[in-house]
């Protein structure tokens, strides 16, 4: 126990250190899943999100929503130190009923990626364990918040570059227009299922008006960085650990 608790000190005293010397214009995009109460892998328990958000705030983590981001990038504008951008995927119901009461506590802005044809219904985990998902009403109540921003994550969560460009492109333009339709705001930015895509896939979301695409690859975010294949920093059951989420917000 004495060793241990002498290697998480040093360990966040070399995070302290390596924070100082790395080059500070960058921003880190986290993405989380499931905020629930069990150990699967993608899944953040609600009392660990809650000190992860405080963490941001008390140590003035300046957390910007995507579109800001986006718009920092296009006009290369500088980021600024220490910036922060949240994104979550799959629409859970845990979204709303957790994470949504603890972003407008903090005033955080965040982006929700939702398969818009598992709305209202289950959509598994990263155990294959099926999970409820917020219905249209919960999605358009936050959708309302300038705080929140939902955007497509496909209709069926299909992996896209295993279908055929028009089923691709289905699963994009469907779920785009129903977000649309149901929230009245425009749709920019486009989460691919499981982080999988294709050339394809990118010539479908330009030709659609999207205006970035948001990968499942660590790596943080420069001002010359490609709109299209923007990293995000995945949140894991590993992060429940207070030095490991830090080590995710190292710049």
């Amino acid at each position: 126990m004495f060793f241990k608790k002498i290697l998480k000190t040093n360990f966040s005293l070399f995070l302290n250190v390596v924070s100082v010397f790395l080059p500070k214009k960058k921003a880190v995009i986290l993405l989380y899943h499931s905020i629930d109460r069990n150990d699967v892998y993608l899944t953040i328990r609600p009392e660990i999100f809650e000190k992860q958000m405080c963490y941001l705030k008390e140590n003035k983590y300046l957390v910007i929503s995507l579109k800001e981001l986006v718009e920092n990038i296009k006009t290369k504008k500088e980021i600024q130190p220490k910036t922060v951008i949240l994104t979550f995927d799959d629409g859970f119901l845990s979204h709303y009923e957790k994470v949504w009461p603890i972003l407008k506590k903090n005033n955080f802005p965040a982006t929700f990626f939702i398969s818009t044809g598992l709305v209202g219904s289950k959509i598994n985990n990263s155990q294959n364990m099926p999970q409820p998902t917020a219905n249209w009403e919960q999605i358009i109540e936050i959708s309302q918040s300038s705080l929140i921003d939902i955007e497509p994550h496909s209709v069926n969560h299909y992996e896209l570059d295993k279908l055929s460009l028009a089923e691709a492109e289905n699963e994009i333009v469907e779920s785009k227009n129903e977000i649309e339709r149901r929230t009245g705001k425009k749709c920019l930015f486009f989460a691919p299922p499981r982080g999988k895509y294709n050339k394809e896939t990118l010539n479908l979301l330009k030709k659609n008006n999207f205006e970035a695409m948001v990968i499942v690859k660590e790596g943080l975010v420069r001002t010359n960085d490609d709109l299209f294949f923007l990293k995000r920093k995945t949140i894991n059951s590993s992060c429940s650990n207070h030095i490991q989420f830090r080590a995710k917000l190292v710049f």
